[in-house]
């Protein structure tokens, strides 16, 4: 459990406490067993005085949330995915990486067998396409990336450089003992996209993906869902104010479409004072989250929508710009609060169309509350992504159809 919680990453929290999410139904009910009553062991250890975790926070099966503990004294952890350069020279730091990276047979095929135990049995090959999409790396690429991250690079701090390392080195493993291949574990939606679970093209930074992948293209949608929705703003005008100027009706979100750069600087004046806590080069990537949050219905402290790992992250804003104050200065911005009300508008058209002519989707239970009741942030985001899929299968089969150099199929609808 610590291993997963560790290739999933810490949020920033977790890393100045020291703290692992992982999830309690999983920590209470599996692993090895002791005594005639076949106690969990984990249990057994904490009701004899030596426990290897102390909860911090216990999640919430109602939230969708995991737990998060530390260890305990008792516990020391080394960690084989990571690497410390920092007192070596550039000579060193070069050997004791390329040590790090080839590794040994022994240890690769160890890992191979934990991320993937289904297949070590006779139904391997069956298992491979049922349940594994597969990507060729570009290995040397991605070897020179970790080095450049350890040695020469400035952009990342020392976490960053750990955590890209930690993902670098999985996927380096894994192509060592396949010749190359990287598995990708699918997470099917029902929201009409394939997610996948861990270190996959999706959930890692931009920069490693580009050196995992190395030479191809990347196809990116860039404000696809505010794209997408404002799509549908002459249709509400044709129903609810016949004659009228789409740019008169929409004004903010066409100018976040045609103009994002100068609406986030200014929403960023508005927003974070010079006294922030939040870095400058932080701040415009808080507010593009934030944007999307509300374009996919987010309030102060409730909605939410799906990330690119397919979990669903609710309340929106409050996990985004996390200062009260801040919070509060982004909404009562003039363009934001314009940008909210058009947003509505285009939401509560898109419900009063299912309603009409896609009645079964307010009974779907993935796309209800968990009173029961119909959710429009869930259903706008149904609509959305299957959408988004549709627009993709048709670019993919452009592409496949040429002979342009290989796709990272990742969809980056939310950017």
């Amino acid at each position: 459990m610590l291993f997963d919680a560790l290739q999933r990453g810490q949020a920033e929290d977790e890393r100045k406490l020291n703290l692992y999410s992982i999830s309690t139904s999983a920590l209470a009910n599996k692993g090895g067993q002791i005594g005639k009553k076949k106690q969990r062991l984990h249990s057994w250890l904490a009701e004899n005085g030596c426990a290897l975790v102390q909860w911090e926070d216990k999640g919430s099966n109602i939230k969708g949330t995991v737990s998060k503990v530390k260890l305990t004294k008792l516990v020391s952890m080394e960690d084989p995915m990571s690497i410390n350069t920092q007192a070596m020279t550039d000579e060193q730091a070069e050997r004791e990486i390329d040590a790090f990276l080839t590794g040994d047979d022994e240890s690769n095929k160890e890992l191979f067998d934990l991320l993937y135990p289904e297949l070590s049995g006779d139904d391997a090959e069956d298992l491979l396409g049922e349940l594994f999409d597969q990507v060729k790396v570009d290995v040397e690429s991605l070897s020179a990336y970790v080095t450049w991250v350890n040695t020469k690079s400035d952009k990342f701090d020392a976490k960053q450089k750990k955590s890209r390392t930690r993902q670098a080195k999985t996927i380096l493993a894994v192509c060592a003992h396949t010749g190359g291949i990287y598995l990708q574990r699918r997470k099917p939606s029902a929201f009409g996209r394939t997610y996948y679970e861990g270190v996959s093209v999706q959930s890692v930074p931009k920069d490693l993906r580009k050196a995992m992948l190395g030479n191809c293209w990347e196809y990116d949608m860039r404000s696809s869902v505010i794209a997408w929705k404002m799509g549908y703003g002459w249709k509400w005008i044709a129903q609810h104010k016949p004659g009228a100027s789409v740019r008169d009706e929409f004004k903010a979100t066409l100018n976040y479409l045609e103009d994002k750069k100068d609406l986030m600087h200014t929403v960023r004046l508005y927003t974070f004072l010079d006294e922030s806590n939040v870095r400058r080069d932080q701040q415009l990537d808080l507010l593009k989250q934030a944007f999307t949050a509300v374009s996919f219905g987010a309030r102060l402290t409730t909605k939410g929508w799906q990330d690119t790992g397919g979990t669903w992250q609710n309340p929106a804003l409050v996990s985004i710009i996390k200062n009260p104050e801040e919070r509060a200065r982004f909404v009562k911005d003039p363009s934001v609060l314009a940008f909210i009300q058009e947003q509505n508008k285009l939401d509560d058209w898109l419900i009063e169309q299912v309603k009409k002519e896609r009645p079964q989707y307010l009974r779907d239970p993935n796309l209800q509350t968990i009173s029961g009741r119909p959710s429009k942030a869930k259903i706008v985001a149904y609509l959305y992504q299957n959408n988004e899929t549709h627009a993709m299968d048709i670019v993919r089969a452009a592409v496949e159809a040429s002979e342009s150099p290989r796709v990272s199929w990742r969809l980056v609808g939310l950017s």
